[in-house]
């Protein structure tokens, strides 16, 4: 490399932390702007008795909220370890990464729910680092900015900074995609490895990086040892499995919890999803309280998602294509219940989604999307259903 080539990519990158401080602004601005709305719903409305775990009630109150609902069964895996129950929910519906970081930080703060949260908001605020220098990498500074930005305000996004894996799981993801892009196939199999042990949305990574492997192969620059991420990724995804054998006899135990404890679909159901669109449809979509909201966001995301997919075909390639359609078509077959938060797992999107908007006044839209995500986290620490 020419002298002149490294001090143009040392501008390059100057030029690119630069921006990042920009970035992190409208993080901190949009978090503190969730976390004060939280704490003043909490105070302020009246909500639901929502059961909490013991280590729970030792938080101020204004941050219990953040560590309800999914939260508790996390901590019952990092105090009680895993149980499973045949006819009925139990822990070992949820994948062991999260709650094992989770106790190794507890070991510092020395209360688990604490922990829960340092690990989901460390992740959250890497995540957007990492989906901002993607975009800046494939797509440009001035998409990336766009990008972080969208992705900060959708609507299920404070999600990311409760006590749950998601915030873990998108980052994961999204390395693995990263990794895999720039050719660091070690490290695309490791952190696919990490996030099919985080999440089971992770399998569906191993398709992608072997589609990635598979055009490496075929424009000749493929190396056979490269084919070995793919190991290191199957070898995560089967751990969690082996480990459920060999504790109750049943590898798929994390599969009958959640059929029998969160009644989800064992074939999915695409024709709830249409017969619902359908009858949203003919009533003109109307938005008259929360309930309605609810119900039109998670019927018009998944459409939203699959159009922006082919946008992820076109400017991040085939292997994060293929992901991402995986990514939407699960969580929307098998979670439309909860499939805002579902489509939290389609990294991508995010990546490409400033490309909506670069030269275009999209500030009134994203004022829009941050008030529909306040509206969800007010009933989400107010005890009510959001996903």
């Amino acid at each position: 490399m020419t002298s002149t080539a490294v001090a143009g990519d040392a501008a390059v990158g100057i030029r690119r932390a630069a921006r990042l401080p920009a970035v992190l602004g409208y993080l901190v601005s949009t978090r503190l702007a969730l976390f004060i709305v939280a704490a003043a719903a909490v105070r302020l409305l009246p909500h639901a008795i929502v059961p909490i775990a013991p280590g729970v009630r030792a938080l101020p109150s204004t941050l219990r909220p953040w560590v309800y609902w999914d939260a508790g069964w996390y901590l019952s895996i990092v105090e009680r370890g895993y149980w499973f129950d045949p006819s009925g929910p139990s822990n070992v519906a949820f994948f062991p990464l999260y709650p094992l970081l989770t106790k190794l930080v507890a070991l510092a703060t020395r209360n688990p729910a604490v922990a829960a949260l340092v690990v989901a908001n460390g992740a959250a605020a890497a995540t957007v680092v990492l989906v901002w220098r993607w975009a800046a990498l494939e797509l440009g500074e001035q998409v990336a900015d766009e990008s972080a930005r969208w992705m900060l305000v959708y609507p299920f996004a404070f999600f990311l900074h409760a006590a749950y894996g998601e915030s873990l799981y998108l980052l994961l993801a999204a390395g693995t995609l990263f990794a895999a892009r720039r050719g660091h196939w070690a490290a695309a199999g490791t952190l696919a490895g990490l996030a099919a042990a985080t999440r089971p949305a992770g399998v569906l990574l191993l398709p992608a990086l072997a589609w990635a492997l598979c055009t490496e192969t075929r424009a000749g620059r493929g190396r056979v040892r490269d084919w070995g991420a793919l190991a290191l990724a199957g070898a995560g995804a089967l751990a969690y499995p082996a480990y459920l054998h060999f504790a109750f006899g049943d590898a798929l135990a994390f599969w009958q919890a959640h059929v029998v404890g969160w009644d989800v679909p064992p074939g999915g159901d695409v024709r709830r999803f249409f017969r619902e669109l359908r009858s949203l449809a003919s009533q003109r979509f109307p938005v008259q309280g929360y309930t309605q909201l609810l119900t039109a966001s998670r019927l018009l995301l998944p459409p939203a998602f699959l159009a922006l997919t082919v946008r992820v075909f076109r400017r991040l390639g085939p292997a994060a294509g293929v992901y991402t359609a995986l990514a939407v078509a699960v969580g929307t077959l098998w979670g439309l219940e909860s499939v805002g938060r579902e489509l939290l797992a389609a990294a991508p999107v995010f990546v490409v989604s400033g490309t909506l908007s670069v030269g275009r006044h999209a500030e009134g839209l994203r004022a829009l999307a941050l008030a529909i995500q306040l509206v969800f986290l007010i009933a989400f620490v107010t005890g009510r259903f959001v996903g």
